[in-house]
């Protein structure tokens, strides 16, 4: 079980290079922008606030993976 998850977090540090990066955040920033101005205007509420939180979490989350995998 354990090279298992020795093999997957390999191939997770192989994966997530910088390129990986830039793309998570154009798509955080997409989704934060465009995409909640799109359904606040459709007055969808509840999904442009969650549009909000899913963008702001990928702007986010994506460069502290690459920090993590790059620790490992």
């Amino acid at each position: 079980m354990l090279s298992f998850l020795k093999t997957i977090i390999t191939e997770f540090k192989d994966l997530y290079n910088l390129y990986m990066v830039v793309l998570v955040i154009a798509i955080g920033l997409f989704t934060f922008f465009v995409d909640k101005k799109s359904l606040a205007r459709k007055k969808l509420q509840k999904e442009a606030n969650l549009a909000r939180i899913i963008g702001i979490s990928y702007i986010l989350v994506g460069p502290i993976l690459y920090i993590i995998f790059k620790m490992l």
